[in-house]
């Protein structure tokens, strides 16, 4: 089912829930930004984003973490114009993007490579 996923359907999952983040983290954190948290919610959040975008098995996957930091970046935006480390967040943003992206190209090139021998090995020889 994951497959058949549009690329503008995965970028809207990537959006909200990079906004639930942080409409939600006074809930899961305690803090109004969950990057603030002494738990470590934020920067492990990224990894289900990857994760499932990867599970995807196309390149569209990578929709997915890149809708969750523009999400993000939509949802800080008043702090990157009003506040002193606005910038500096939507840095870590795309750090953390780039590093979830590696991930879910990393993840899409071993579930195409797994499909690829699995067909070669079920494909009856001639």
């Amino acid at each position: 089912m994951m497959s058949q996923l549009t690329a503008p359907v995965l970028l809207a999952i990537g959006v909200l829930a990079g906004i639930a983040i942080w409409v939600c983290s006074p809930w899961l954190t305690g803090t109004i930004e969950p990057w603030d948290a002494e738990t470590p919610i934020w920067m492990l959040s990224w990894l289900p984003i990857a994760v499932v975008g990867g599970l995807v098995g196309h390149i569209r996957g990578v929709c997915l973490p890149l809708g969750y930091a523009l999400g993000q970046m939509l949802i800080t935006i008043q702090s990157v114009f009003g506040g002193e480390f606005g910038a500096l967040g939507w840095l870590f943003i795309g750090g953390y993007a780039a590093v979830a992206i590696f991930v879910t190209l990393s993840l899409i090139g071993i579930t195409t490579l797994l499909k690829k021998i699995r067909r070669a090995h079920s494909t009856p020889a001639s």
